[in-house]
């Protein structure tokens, strides 16, 4: 499949992007692609990018350390969808080849003291090949195994075993052993 010149230059401008928002980050690997309106929220905090990620549009990623620092890390060959947002108050870590459609929210706190002088921050491990469908929300204290596949809007409030397929909220497993080809 032939590209035209303007594929050529929209990729070479996400490129472009991609290397001054690397600029605002802790440590960022090679050919980080950035789409327009990427947006990064940071304060006392780490941001950590593997090789190939690309940030599609008005993405945000928000570090917010108060308590402690705080950190994101995000693995190589992974792709985060159009609006999607991931905040972290103390750690969202997310593994190698994931996909995570658009508009999707990932956050280890809840923005809010209940009953408690103090937040509380729990954090979210997402690992290696996930699938994450449009519209999860992804809250504190979950891990998501490798090879697990979130289905669209789904809310997870609990732990994804390895190659499990969960949908629904809360989210629940319907299948296990779900095998998908990046």
């Amino acid at each position: 499949m032939k590209r035209n010149i303007s594929e050529y230059f929209s990729t070479a401008f996400c490129l472009l992007r991609g290397f001054f928002v690397g600029a605002r980050i802790t440590k960022c690997g090679n050919l980080l692609r950035a789409d327009r309106g990427v947006a990064i929220k940071k304060k006392n905090c780490e941001i950590y990018l593997g090789n190939r990620v690309f940030l599609h549009k008005n993405c945000k990623l928000s570090a917010w350390g108060t308590d402690e620092k705080a950190c994101i890390k995000i693995g190589s060959k992974t792709y985060i969808g159009d609006r999607t947002e991931i905040h972290a108050g103390k750690c969202v870590e997310i593994g190698d080849g994931c996909v995570i459609a658009w508009d999707t929210n990932i956050m280890d706190r809840d923005y809010h003291k209940l009953n408690s002088e103090t937040e509380t921050y729990m954090p979210v491990h997402i690992g290696n090949h996930v699938w994450i469908g449009c519209r999860c929300l992804i809250l504190k204290g979950v891990t998501i195994g490798d090879g697990a596949v979130v289905a669209a809007g789904s809310v997870v409030t609990h732990d994804v075993p390895p190659g499990a397929l969960v949908g629904g909220n809360p989210a629940k497993i319907i299948k296990e052993k779900v095998y998908w080809k990046e």
